[in-house]
């Protein structure tokens, strides 16, 4: 029986009273790696974009004094152990994406030498034909193998993702028949318990299907449908859609993706959870669950605070620090323990 244990994702997880976007910018970083270390929350995943946040320098793809100031800027006890890999070029030219994310990884494998896996954003949907998903996976296998002889142990985990050629059951399995046979120890399955509900009904059927090829990594978290006008379906309801007020700024950002301890989630936290626990193949018995709050309605630091309670207290999972309930409070609001 595996554990599960909680690693804080930082890419979105500081949108708040602000435009919902991507900014990879020290400050933000920074606040996200706080957050969650609040929390005791010691292992972070941050995106692909630390190394040049504002595309400054597209020729060698790192802004050496901006990512030094985002090393500089996180907390001590902070680790990073993960990353996010972008598709760029993926499907249309994989050569040139193989040369950017070989490139890209070897500077933060130099950079953060905890770090231990990266997650594999898909291609667009419109290369959905077998040709394209079979070369996309050996693509993604060759850049997995050369991680891995850079540092042993490394895992690319491809990531089923919403607007991709991912999204559905049938992408999603296409995929994953490619993984399987490519057989690469360095390649597995990094499932997004939010984005796997672009499966619609074969969610958990797929899920417990290739749960075998999930290795140490997943994403966590939760979707309301009714929110997302985008992607919710028949199941969006207009007046339910909370970032519908003019006042809002960049609504359709994956709108239906809640904090997970919100009361009217969709996703089945106790199936998927079961599933990782028993069929995940990691190695060391742990699979790592990056906690995600991609859209925040109240202040970053209580919605990290609110996952973390809901999944120590109702599904037994926590950082590294396992820490009792009062000491996160305190932590979260700073008093003396």
């Amino acid at each position: 029986m595996n554990r599960i244990q909680l690693v804080g994702q930082a890419i979105t997880s500081t949108n708040y009273a602000t435009k919902r976007l991507f900014n990879f910018n020290p400050d933000l970083v920074q606040a996200a790696a706080e957050n969650f270390l609040a929390c005791g929350i010691t292992e972070v995943e941050i995106p692909q974009g630390v190394l040049d946040p504002n595309g400054r320098f597209p020729e060698t793809g790192v802004d050496a004094a901006t990512l030094e100031k985002t090393v500089a800027a996180l907390p001590a006890e902070t680790r990073v152990v993960g990353t996010y890999i972008g598709g760029k070029n993926l499907g249309a030219d994989n050569e040139a994406y193989l040369k950017a994310n070989t490139r890209d990884l070897s500077r933060l494998m130099e950079t953060f030498p905890d770090l231990r896996y990266a997650m594999l954003h898909p291609a667009k949907k419109t290369l959905a034909d077998a040709e394209s998903i079979q070369q996309i996976v050996q693509t993604f296998a060759r850049l997995a193998d050369h991680a891995a002889s850079q540092r042993p142990g490394f895992e690319l985990c491809f990531h089923n993702h919403f607007d991709t050629n991912a999204e559905t059951a049938e992408g999603v399995r296409a995929y994953l028949a490619e993984i399987e046979k490519v057989g690469s120890p360095a390649l597995r399955w990094g499932p997004d318990t939010g984005h796997c509900h672009g499966m619609g009904d074969a969610y958990l059927d797929v899920l417990r299907e290739y749960a075998h090829l999930i290795g140490g990594h997943f994403h966590i978290k939760a979707r309301i449908p009714a929110f997302d006008r985008v992607h919710g379906g028949e199941h969006y309801n207009p007046e339910r859609d909370i970032w519908s007020n003019p006042a809002e700024v960049g609504g359709g950002l994956y709108s239906g993706f809640v904090n997970v301890a919100d009361p009217e989630i969709a996703t089945p936290f106790k199936a998927v959870f079961e599933v990782v626990r028993e069929s995940a193949k990691p190695a060391g018995g742990v699979v790592h669950g990056a906690l995600e709050i991609d859209n925040p309605r109240q202040h970053p630091r209580l919605e990290a605070l609110c996952a973390a309670l809901y999944l120590k207290n109702v599904h037994g999972i926590e950082g590294a620090m396992a820490l009792s309930n009062d000491e996160i409070v305190q932590r979260v609001f700073q008093q003396d323990t």
